[in-house]
């Protein structure tokens, strides 16, 4: 139900449902809160997504590189790059394996923030950690040079 919220974009009612389930005790996993923080970002709600984000530490949830790619990204939506990029720091520090995707959030929100010096650092090392470098990627690194 929250995915398909999600889907919908309605993070609200996505939020909603997750609530519910803990009145219902049902529980929260990484996936649904997965799915709950992607609703908030595709909603451009990063707050929401922040402190779902924080609260899984707090459920002694592991989060995954699917979680930290989508944090990055609400962040990256909300014109939050500081943020963007020390959830990246906190996803290495956690040993999370930083993927395409979350390279390319980190790199997009230092565009967005006329970060060009930094996005052209993110992007050198997706190289030195052997991360795939797509589309994406080389875009939003060109756009920032085109930018700064």
């Amino acid at each position: 139900a929250i995915s398909a919220c999600e889907k919908g974009g309605q993070w609200l009612q996505a939020l909603e449902v997750f609530e519910r389930m803990s009145g219902e005790s049902v529980e929260r996993n990484t996936i649904t809160y997965n799915a709950a923080v992607s609703a908030c970002e595709k909603g451009g709600q990063w707050q929401q997504a922040l402190w779902l984000f924080e609260s899984m530490q707090g459920a002694r949830l592991e989060r995954d590189t699917i979680t930290y790619s989508t944090a990055i990204s609400a962040c990256e939506k909300g014109g939050q790059w500081k943020q963007a990029l020390e959830l990246f720091g906190i996803a290495y520090s956690d040993l999370v394996e930083g993927d395409t995707i979350t390279h390319s959030a980190a790199i997009s929100a230092c565009e967005k923030g006329g970060e060009w010096q930094q996005a052209l650092e993110l992007f050198e090392r997706m190289w030195g950690e052997r991360v795939e470098r797509d589309t994406v990627s080389y875009s939003v690194a060109i756009s920032a040079c085109e930018k700064g």
